[in-house]
């Protein structure tokens, strides 16, 4: 059994204080008094420093609830970090008071949503929706019991219970006949004879319409289901249709939409900064040894200047170099361009295949220490530290700034916790193995500091890419459905649908609708060089 939270807390504090008592007294022992009030004064201040306490309190609680019992050594390891800590770090005067403007702003915005969100109904359930049809069902009482068994008189209506269930109908498909009327003059037949138009809404030689194409379409890369269980559903409805046949119709799908595809990625790299990362995706092909080869897809977001909709484009790659990769997708890129620090992105910033500036990724470098937190319990504070940082751009986000504002309010707050960050890395650098975890972590903080910290410059940038990993979680549910892609070809289509779908959720606009009706501009004949108005955030009905 472990001892109670706060017996660990008084052992806490019993080590914290024990070297301090010690050196109080060694320097009166030798009458020097004023640097005996100095030691003591600065252990009272680092005592009250409570986001130290705090941290390591909760971390005692996390470790009591636990089944592990708590080892002697890892309470000491803590408080000598508490100590280190405490009493190294001069205590600033103002720490935390600009930190209680950023937690009023947050609490403004939570006040404001909370007044704009629609008052709900006390107890009971939620209405059903208006616009869903109605299907009224009179439920009357019995013919013998509409006449009063005391005088005989017929009973009349004096009001009616209601109650609304919900109601599906099943999903049904239906034929679209097309008639083009023929016409010739009996008289002469000099005139020839004339037809009606072809369908301007259909795909030539397609037994699918576009609503059906955008159903199947969104069915395998936006609900995940793979075509084999498509095609079972289809069967549950009525009709059976060919596994093949579903398969042509979503690789007919990609190359229609391939120029929209086109225009979406040359829209993207324009954008302020481009977010990049990848991730695996299985591939049959033959020429392997197993008949199954590891692909790469390649995602990036651009996200504008004016922090407005974001944009999402997919790119395959057989493998995972940076040929094949970033160093082909993004050739000549110039702006910003945010990715996690690894080797394949170095040519984009240092001028081999682009002269982009490297943004860096603040989620990525918090795993660092984030991974330690069990084994090392200093690295508490810097993520205690870290945390603060992005509660700033959270009450910016959530009140609405600009980005000229977002910049004054990181500046204002954010800048000291960075500072205090950098100093604590540069301590512990120094007294750290380079090979020991930490020493790891620290050491790619500080290589990368530049990038990490150009937030502060420009309220347009970004604290982290997790937009990027957020979009490629799409795939990764996918992947754990189908397992793989048919052939490398299926894969960059699968690229391109993944593409359109993940723009318009960013656009906040449905996927299927938008499809159906850029696949019917299309069959009509859209121009060539208005395909950027298709685009999804562009895109009206």
């Amino acid at each position: 059994m472990l001892p109670p939270t706060d017996e660990l807390i008084a052992r806490l504090t019993q080590q914290m204080l024990a070297p301090v008592v010690a050196q109080v007294a060694a320097l009166r022992s030798a009458d020097r008094n004023d640097e005996a009030l100095d030691a003591a004064m600065k252990a009272l201040q680092a005592m009250s420093h409570k986001a130290v306490l705090a941290e390591y309190t909760a971390t005692l609680r996390r470790l009591q609830r636990s089944s592990e019992k708590l080892n002697p050594l890892q309470l000491e390891l803590i408080a000598n970090a508490v100590q280190d800590e405490a009493l190294n770090e001069p205590v600033d005067p103002d720490e935390g008071v600009a930190d209680l403007d950023v937690e009023d702003l947050l609490k403004k915005a939570e006040d404001q949503a909370k007044a704009d969100r629609p008052p709900r109904k006390r107890g009971g359930r939620n209405t059903l929706p208006d616009h869903l049809d109605r299907v009224v069902r009179v439920l009357d009482v019995a013919e013998h019991d509409k006449a009063c068994p005391c005088c005989g008189s017929e009973r009349v209506e004096i009001g009616r219970d209601e109650r609304e269930v919900l109601d599906v109908l099943p999903i049904r498909f239906r034929v679209l006949r097309y008639e083009r009327v023929r016409r010739a003059c009996r008289d002469c037949g000099r005139s020839g004879v004339v037809t009606g138009p072809p369908a301007s809404d259909q795909l030539e030689r397609l037994m699918a319409s576009p609503r059906l194409l955008a159903h199947v379409a969104t069915s395998k890369y936006e609900a995940h289901l793979p075509l084999h269980r498509l095609r079972r559903l289809y069967k549950h409805m009525g009709l059976a249709i060919a596994e093949s046949t579903l398969g042509g119709w979503v690789a007919r799908v990609a190359e229609e939409l391939r120029p929209v595809h086109q225009a979406l990625w040359d829209e993207l790299r324009a954008q302020h900064v481009v977010g990049t990362d990848a991730t695996g995706l299985r591939v049959l092909d033959t020429d392997a040894p197993s008949n199954v080869t590891l692909g790469t897809v390649w995602c990036y977001v651009g996200y504008p200047a004016d922090l407005g909709t974001r944009l999402c484009a997919y790119r395959y790659s057989p493998t995972g170099t940076g040929k094949d990769g970033p160093w082909t997708h993004l050739e000549g890129q110039t702006g910003f361009v945010q990715a996690d620090a690894a080797n394949v992105f170095d040519r984009l910033f240092n001028g081999k295949v682009a002269s982009a500036t490297e943004v860096g990724c603040w989620a990525h470098a918090r795993r660092k220490l984030r991974d330690l937190l069990d084994s090392d319990k200093r690295v508490a504070k810097p993520l205690q530290r870290i945390a603060r940082i992005y509660r700033v751009d959270k009450a910016a986000k959530a009140n609405g700034m600009t980005p000229d504002q977002r910049l004054e309010l990181r500046q204002r707050v954010s800048k000291k916790h960075v500072d205090w960050l950098q100093r604590w890395l540069q301590r512990t650098r120094g007294r750290e193995p380079p090979k020991s975890a930490l020493g790891k972590a620290c050491a790619y903080w500080t290589n990368h500091w530049e990038a990490l910290t150009r937030f502060l410059h420009d309220g347009r940038l970004e604290l982290d890419n997790t937009e990027v990993e957020r979009q490629l979680r799409a795939l990764a549910l996918g992947r754990k459905n189908y397992l793989f892609a048919g052939s490398h070809d299926s894969a960059d289509r699968a690229a391109v649908i993944y593409s359109l779908i993940r723009s318009c959720d960013l656009a906040g606009i449905d996927a299927m609708d938008w499809m159906e009706s850029v696949l019917t501009r299309l069959a009509a004949g859209w121009p060539q060089k208005r395909i950027d108005e298709l685009l999804p955030h562009r895109w009206t009905r």
